[in-house]
């Protein structure tokens, strides 16, 4: 049965994948917490260079993530996730010799279009892995071994500051190139067999998805909706710091919550999800979600200290779950609605609506918290609900041209009728 498939054990192959994904986070979250300061203290850059070639490399791997799709397309998910491992190595162990800004650029700007590129190749390699039945399952594992990873590699990284050293920051680094290394000889590990690439087809069908107007319309509500993110890291900081009254602690203690409560429930909240119905009906669920979580966050302001922040902590874990659930139906959609002999392409665009996030999601929430403070709260869960509940709507498949509409069940059988639920 549907429900019961969901629960069977992983294929070896699968826990490979895990092993690699929990690895590569684990070195990810050790260097996150030292880039800055590696790159403004070690490699002497201004903060203004950092920004912009930053802005610069998000803007290449953009701009390069559906091709790297059409690639992996033909030549396969595993093989271009093991060269995007090694690349992202071999990269890292160049950082400490750019020495200029122009060198800096290249290696950030290569460095991300590996990095943008990954996301995609994990869920197309759990793709040919695991069952349809298993698959949003397995990428609610990852998940959960992701943000598990980049806590732990985050507490480590958070002692090696204590130092202050500049061989710290290389140990980091080149720990970090050690990680994509192990990743890579995980890879290695896993089977080809549907992840070994398909035979060239034609351009047209390769960029078919740039029409599929279900697929587009998805994406883009998946991407609005998916603003949690910017809600966690820049939204609920900005709102704290604006108010005096909060503890600046409180920014820590958020990133702390959501985390448990991701590494705890985000498996759970896969189950039923499964299908691009149930995907729309998990988006429309994340979408309530947030909502309530900026509404929560809009009266903080009227609160006493104490009670400001256990509601600012409560608005978090709403926001945490509305995470997990945008997470599972991102997953269930994307899996579902692309083809086979496509799946990296329509993968890679889907991912598109992350990209794309990370560079408006800023302004966006910034403006709104910023310039309209509670009002703006209210607008951006507003926002989020109404995408949700257009992703359920979009979510369920077209009826067939020319059929005749079911006939309509007497009221007493429409009430009796049992639907699933995404707990």
């Amino acid at each position: 049965m549907k429900k019961s498939a969901g629960r069977e054990r992983l294929p070896r192959s699968a826990l490979a994948l895990l092993a690699a994904v929990f690895v590569d986070a684990l070195g990810s979250g050790l260097y996150m917490a030292v880039s800055v300061v590696f790159l403004t203290r070690y490699l002497d850059l201004g903060s203004g260079q950092v920004g912009l070639g930053l802005g610069i490399a998000g803007a290449v791997s953009f701009a390069l993530l559906v091709p790297t799709g059409i690639l992996a397309d033909r030549a396969g998910p595993r093989r271009m996730l093991l060269a995007a491992h090694l690349t992202r190595a071999a990269l890292l162990a160049c950082y400490p010799f750019a020495s200029s800004f122009t060198s800096f650029l290249l290696v950030v700007s290569l460095l991300a279009v590996a990095d943008r590129a990954a996301s995609p190749l994990v869920q197309g390699m759990f793709g040919a892995a695991v069952e349809a039945g298993q698959r949003v399952r397995a990428m609610g594992i990852a998940r959960t071994l992701q943000n598990l990873g980049m806590a732990l590699g985050g507490l480590a990284a958070a002692g090696a500051l204590l130092w202050d050293d500049d061989g710290v920051y290389l140990a980091v680094v080149y720990g970090n190139a050690l990680s994509f290394v192990l990743a890579a000889v995980l890879v290695t590990r896993l089977r080809a067999g549907g992840a070994g690439g398909g035979r060239p087809l034609p351009w047209r069908r390769r960029l078919s998805v740039f029409r599929d107007r279900r697929f587009t319309v998805l994406t883009v509500l998946n991407s609005v909706v998916s603003l949690h993110v910017t809600v966690l890291t820049v939204g609920v900081p900005l709102w704290v710091l604006a108010d005096d009254r909060l503890p600046r602690a409180v920014i820590a203690w958020t990133l702390v919550l959501n985390t448990a409560v991701v590494v705890l429930f985000q498996v759970r909240a896969t189950r039923g999800v499964e299908s691009a119905e149930d995907g729309g009906r998990a988006l429309r669920l994340s979408g309530l979600l947030l909502a309530v979580c900026c509404l929560a966050l809009a009266v903080t302001g009227e609160l006493s200290t104490t009670a400001a922040v256990t509601v600012l902590l409560l608005a978090v874990a709403f926001q945490a779950f509305a995470e997990m659930y945008q997470q599972a139906g991102a997953w269930a959609i994307s899996y579902d609605l692309a083809p086979e002999d496509r799946r990296q392409v329509y993968l890679a665009f889907f991912s598109l609506g992350n990209a794309a996030r990370n560079t408006y999601g800023p302004l966006v929430v910034t403006f709104l918290v910023v310039q309209r403070g509670p009002v703006g709260w209210l607008v951006l869960g507003a926002l989020a609900l109404g995408c949700g509940a257009w992703a359920a709507r979009a979510g369920r498949p077209s009826p067939l041209p020319g059929a005749r509409p079911a006939p309509a069940l007497p009221l007493t059988d429409v009430q009796g009728e049992s639907h699933g639920t995404h707990t």
